[in-house]
């Protein structure tokens, strides 16, 4: 195995309990309801069901939480467990790191990757707690953390001197 492509470091953040059981509740209607009640014939509502139910787990893999993987020389944070959608952030990149409490819904609009004023970013899955990493082009992101000063200190122990000004 590649040391460059295995994370040193690895960091899980589910979407809330009550979020996933909404989502597949509401899935798991709708597919009884095109299977039960759709137009067409039984074989057309059953492969609507199913496609259904193939979509319910794209997006899980796609959007359902939020992973942040630390390398030697660059850390990505990424939706889902699939990670299609990520960020890669190289460490000489970060001017300094801090753990955060802070408000998604005020701040942000809520959670998932979401665009703030004044240069902020943020990629959660929930709670509201963050590490911001403030970049050199003055950006602030926001990378939602069950565990935020955790995090901040692998970050901080695998970027070494890659992190200037932290303090």
């Amino acid at each position: 195995m590649d040391p460059q492509k295995t994370p040193i470091y690895r960091e899980w953040s589910s979407w809330s309990g009550w979020i996933l059981v909404m989502f597949w509740g509401v899935m798991f209607i709708a597919m009884v309801n095109v299977s039960m009640t759709g137009p067409g014939s039984d074989q057309d509502r059953f492969w609507g069901a199913v496609v259904l139910g193939i979509v319910a787990v794209a997006v899980q893999l796609l959007l359902a939480g939020l992973s942040v993987r630390l390398y030697r020389d660059h850390l990505v944070v990424g939706l889902g467990s699939a990670g299609v959608i990520s960020r890669k952030v190289r460490y000489d990149q970060i001017v300094r790191t801090e753990s955060v409490t802070y408000s998604p819904i005020r701040e942000f609009g809520g959670w998932g990757v979401r665009w703030g004023k004044d240069g902020k970013k943020a990629w959660s899955a929930r709670g509201n707690h963050a590490v911001v990493l403030h970049l050199r082009d003055r950006t602030r992101l926001y990378v939602g953390s069950d565990s935020p000063h955790r995090l901040e200190e692998r970050i901080r122990a695998v970027a070494g001197t890659r992190i200037g000004g932290q303090g």
